[in-house]
């Protein structure tokens, strides 16, 4: 078993840009009524019918039974994705269910540790627990932090899964593409991925070191397969900037430090939203992705308020939510859904590079040893 990742704590502009757009929507400084605000800013709020259970936009979320059960309790969810995706989507949960979440958000590395070391002392606290990486996905199956569960969805995602356990499943996925300082870079934009290797980007190039794992080691992947080696070579001739999280990174961007980087979509968008003059690009040879597994813990199979979570986060509501945020859906039903003024390719697209999790525990130990002598990495 791989080691787990060193993350920092989402911090820094994005985070405060984020907070600050938060805090000007309302005079009251109401957090939970803005991020419901902001939610509905990023996707109008579908029709909820509650006569017969929960239907939303005509799906089934749970009977009669299961919903006025749910609704008397609340969800514990520890994840371990971004701060701000993660509180957005908890506030469209309860404006769309009527149900309470308490949310750790930690490091998934973080996050492993706390859950395990609970888990082994009989004291795990968490229902529902999303992850960045499926091999920590792997490790908590095998250990018992997850227990099997299926949402009335699960015969709508691809046939040829990206996971492999019927204890979790991809929630969405995590793009990776890139991004510019639209401050800083006014001339001809970047338009494609061998833009990262122009000469006028010596020293102003940004990259989150594979060291960080999940999306980062699918990003490695899709460009080895699509550009080979020597495409990660003439990266590390650009002496970039090499960040420890994807975060620190979109900080950079949006301060200037950096004028162009490979970056995760959602967090990048996350800050353009809240101000920062960053733009996206998805370049005609596409994105990588790797799926955010979702799995419950024993505690929240037994846990009506924790099904409903599950059953909500895979409906077309909460897909279309995911998309919207700037990640991609898992469902292959889901049509089209922008992420403000962008438009990511779809499961099955073949512009959407997919790391299975049997190709990232094939190829994540030998895919490091090739970034670290192409960047010349040694931390």
């Amino acid at each position: 078993m791989r080691d787990f990742i060193r993350l920092r704590p989402r911090r820094g502009i994005t985070a405060a840009l984020m907070a600050g757009l938060l805090l000007t929507m309302t005079a009251c400084g109401d957090i939970g009524a803005t991020k419901a605000q902001t939610a509905a800013e990023l996707l109008p709020q579908p029709r909820i019918d509650r006569s017969d259970g929960l239907r939303i936009d005509g799906e089934q979320i749970a009977d009669q039974d299961l919903y006025e059960a749910a609704k008397k309790s609340h969800v514990v969810l520890y994840s371990g994705t971004g701060q701000e995706a993660e509180e957005l989507t908890v506030a469209r949960f309860e404006k769309d269910t009527g149900i309470k979440v308490r949310l750790t958000r930690l490091p998934t590395n973080k996050l492993a540790e706390r859950a395990l070391s609970e888990h082994g002392a009989g004291k795990l606290k968490a229902d529902a627990i999303r992850i960045t990486d499926p091999l920590v996905a792997r490790q908590f199956v095998k250990a018992g932090v997850y227990a099997p569960y299926r949402t009335p969805f699960h015969d709508k995602l691809p046939k040829k899964t990206a996971l492999t356990s019927n204890s979790y499943w991809a929630g969405y996925y995590i793009a990776n593409a890139m991004g510019y300082n639209s401050a800083v870079v006014t001339d001809d934009p970047p338009t494609g991925w061998k833009d990262l290797t122009a000469p006028r980007y010596a020293g102003k190039l940004g990259v989150v070191a594979i060291t960080t794992g999940g999306s980062l080691n699918a990003l490695t992947r899709f460009q080895l397969e699509v550009f080979g080696e020597d495409f990660l070579k003439a990266q590390g001739r650009q002496e970039p900037r090499i960040f420890d999280s994807t975060s620190t990174e979109v900080d950079a961007l949006a301060r200037g430090e950096i004028s162009i980087a490979s970056l995760s979509f959602n967090n990048a968008f996350a800050a353009q939203l809240a101000g920062a003059p960053i733009k996206l690009v998805i370049p005609e040879e596409g994105v990588s992705a790797a799926p955010a597994p979702l799995g419950l813990t024993a505690r929240g199979v037994k846990s009506p308020a924790a099904r409903v979570f599950a059953n909500w986060s895979m409906s077309k509501e909460g897909q279309r939510f995911a998309a919207a945020q700037g990640f991609v859906p898992a469902r292959t039903d889901i049509g089209p859904v922008k992420s403000g003024e962008y438009q990511l390719p779809r499961i099955g697209s073949p512009r959407l590079h997919v790391l299975t999790e049997e190709s990232m525990a094939r190829h994540a130990e030998s895919d490091e040893k090739i970034w670290r002598r192409a960047f010349h990495f040694i931390g």
